[in-house]
């Protein structure tokens, strides 16, 4: 009886690490695996347009707060602060961009303020297309040419687009600074890892050192680095690892993603995955695509860094907690200008006070990259 109970208690051991090895292996699936692009849920109705105003079916979404786009699935427009709150609906300044909408269309507010492509943007200036030479092979960026030597280089976030400088592309020009949107492996638009895996910054800034190199041979002399979510991540790696990172002179980052534990802590809760399987996921992430934690952990590594750096962070953000950023700011006071912004969610620092944000931005670049 007792070698009986001996060799249950084994296979219960070993049905036990089978059970966890696969719980933590699916779950690094969830954390590693480039997501498919989805469809646009539009999901807010049109009650009315009357001239530059628009009135929306009223929602949490409606009454946000600052500057939006406007999507819908025929066009693309911005909407400004909320005007007032009516029986009607919910009343907001109306700009088209790409057309306006009808009464009776369905839209969605949408972060990016601007449709992702250059050409339906409605900027004043010429946005134009360039190649930039990277480790896994050619890889595409928008370019504007300010024929200056200050250049800004924006690295988008996980799952986002190039599109995501578009908000700040008119302050950055209107400044003379030249300006790359880059993409970098595993966006949709250039080459995959061959095993279609992120690497969570790890080897992503490469290709950012890809992009400085570019600019440095185009005559660049002063360059910014422009951070949005793992844009962040990736650029801080950069700025730690690459022989070029004495190059840049300041660095931007928006809602940056300095630390993955309680990143993926937060996507658990959002999913309503329990978050002790989090440490599981990300050790058999480490195992699976050969990356560390620990040495991506920029809060850990903060005394490695030197650029001055300006730093947005939503107290809302539900997807990079603002306690991450609140952390980086505290280990490293004499680098970090700290804009931390009520109420904005993740990414949304802009939206919700574009002359807040802008004022930063234009006060920061006078003192470290004039």
């Amino acid at each position: 009886m007792r070698r009986v109970a001996l060799w249950g208690l084994v296979v219960l051991v070993v049905l036990g690490l089978v059970a966890v090895t696969g719980i933590g292996w699916y779950y690094s699936g969830e954390i590693l695996l480039v997501e498919p692009e989805e469809d646009p849920v539009y999901d807010t109705e049109v009650v009315a347009v009357d001239g530059g105003a628009v009135v929306l079916e009223d929602s949490a979404d409606a009454r946000r707060p600052g500057i939006w786009g406007l999507d819908f699935p025929d066009g693309y427009a911005q909407v400004g602060d909320v005007d007032g709150v009516e029986q009607e609906g919910v009343r907001r300044p109306l700009t088209a961009i790409d057309g306006v909408p009808d009464a009776g269309d369905e839209v969605r507010l949408d972060r990016y303020a601007y449709p992702p492509d250059p050409e339906r943007a409605g900027f004043d200036f010429t946005v134009s297309s360039v190649d930039i030479a990277a480790p896994l092979g050619t890889q595409p960026a928008w370019y504007v040419d300010r024929a200056d030597e200050r250049w800004a280089i924006f690295v988008h976030g996980r799952a986002g687009g190039r599109h995501d400088c578009f908000r700040l592309l008119p302050l950055f020009t209107s400044l003379d600074f030249s300006s790359l949107c880059i993409s970098y492996r595993n966006d949709p638009d250039t080459n995959s890892d061959p095993d279609g895996l992120y690497r969570q910054g790890d080897t992503e800034w490469t290709d950012v050192e890809a992009a400085v190199q570019h600019a440095l041979g185009e005559g660049a002399e002063t360059l910014v680095l422009v951070g949005f979510s793992m844009g962040g991540q990736i650029t801080a790696n950069f700025l730690r690892r690459s022989a070029l990172a004495g190059e840049v002179d300041a660095a931007v980052w928006d809602a940056p993603l300095l630390d993955w534990g309680p990143t993926l802590e937060a996507g658990a809760r959002d999913r309503d995955v329990p978050t002790v399987i989090v440490p599981l996921g990300m050790a058999a992430s480490e195992l699976r695509a050969d990356v560390d934690y620990e040495e991506l952990n920029q809060i850990a590594n903060a005394d490695e860094f030197s650029q001055p750096i300006l730093l947005f962070h939503g107290t809302a953000d539900a997807t990079v907690p603002v306690s991450v950023s609140d952390r980086f700011a505290q280990a490293r006071p004499d680098l970090v200008t700290y804009e931390r912004v009520d109420d904005a969610g993740h990414l949304q620092a802009w939206n919700v006070d574009p002359p807040r944000f802008e004022t930063a931005v234009r006060t920061f670049l006078a003192d470290h990259a004039p």
